[in-house]
């Protein structure tokens, strides 16, 4: 082996192990979170809180990370975090949301069964589902968190453009939302600070975003606020696995918007004043089956040759990781 050839295989081991070290250091201070990654593994919780600590961690929380967005600054910073990561991935075609959506400008994980073929089918199956629990398709309908307005696009199968809304921090993704779906009512807008009269909509649509509100309890006071009466408010949400994890990750800005069970969701919204409330587990068909076919159309991208080892690994562990961290995907549905 030449000298060139022992540096190349030593740069990549390096770049596999930094790149490994790297994810398992985004999970490995809750414990929870690491042993669900490496299963019937057996380690003593004192050397992660000791390692948490290492790493500049207090107790499961991470020092001056979270955010409260209790002033406008703070909601501005919050805006900036969330709009920065996902702007990014968005519309990154050479990524590796490029390679999982490429046939879709759909967002989301999608809902799956064995009849579902691509990304854009799984995404449409998942809204089309959430629309299944509105009886009545008619009136105003708001689309909460558009993102780049496929789903505002297909609500245009439903409803007159002019009765469609759509609102999103983004103000590119909104952009994107009025060339997907001209006609249709698009703004930038904070969803727990809406800007809508009372009893203005018949019906909210939300998928896969309000994780990241500050908080889900202000968001559905506000979406209760603007509803009329009889109102349907639907939507696909993910619990992450605890609120250690929310705080680790500024985009998720504070662990106060943790929910951990069914039950604490179903109080928070008949707190809000929702009744008819309706609320199942699809985290097989919604997370799990994505998982699956995720990984299989990246190993498919390595054999032929679209991406390299390096890239392989690192977006594999992307997917351990996020496997690690997931909690519940929930479907709901709740009437004023």
């Amino acid at each position: 082996m030449t000298a060139n050839q022992t540096d190349l295989k030593e740069q990549l081991k390096k770049r596999l192990f930094d790149s490994i070290s790297a994810q398992i250091d985004l999970i490995g201070y809750v414990p929870d979170d690491i042993a669900k990654l490496v299963k019937n593994f057996t380690f003593d919780t004192r050397d992660v809180d000791q390692a948490s600590n290492d790493m500049g961690f207090e107790t499961g929380l991470v020092e001056n990370e979270a955010i409260t967005a209790n002033n406008q600054s703070d909601k501005e910073k919050l805006a900036e975090l969330v709009n920065g990561h996902y702007d990014k991935v968005f519309y990154d075609y050479d990524g590796m949301m490029g390679i999982l959506h490429r046939d879709t400008q759909y967002r989301n994980i999608g809902y799956w069964d064995e009849t579902t073929l691509s990304q854009d089918q799984a995404s449409e199956r998942l809204q089309d589902t959430l629309l299944g629990f509105i009886p009545e398709k008619s009136g105003r309908i708001l689309d909460v968190a558009c993102g780049m307005g496929a789903s505002t696009r297909r609500l245009l199968n439903h409803y007159p453009a002019g009765n469609v809304w759509a609102i999103n921090i983004s103000g590119k993704q909104i952009e994107s939302t009025r060339r997907n779906a001209p006609g249709c009512n698009a703004q930038v807008m904070n969803a727990v600070d809406m800007e809508f009269d009372n009893d203005f909509f018949d019906s909210i649509l939300c998928i896969e975003a309000a994780m990241h509100f500050e908080t889900r309890q202000k968001f559905l006071e506000e979406s209760f606020r603007v509803l009329k009466t009889g109102g349907y408010l639907v939507l696909s949400d993910i619990l992450l696995t605890s609120r250690e994890r929310l705080a680790q990750i500024p985009m998720f800005h504070s662990p106060d918007n943790h929910i951990e069970t069914v039950e604490e969701y179903y109080e928070l919204l008949s707190d809000a004043g929702f009744s008819s409330i309706v609320i199942t587990d699809e985290s097989q068909n919604v997370w799990g089956a994505h998982f699956l076919r995720a990984v299989n159309r990246i190993h498919e991208k390595f054999y032929s040759g679209d991406i390299n080892i390096i890239e392989l690994t690192e977006t594999l562990w992307t997917y351990y990781n996020a496997n690690a961290v997931m909690g519940t995907c929930l479907f709901v549905s709740a009437q004023k």
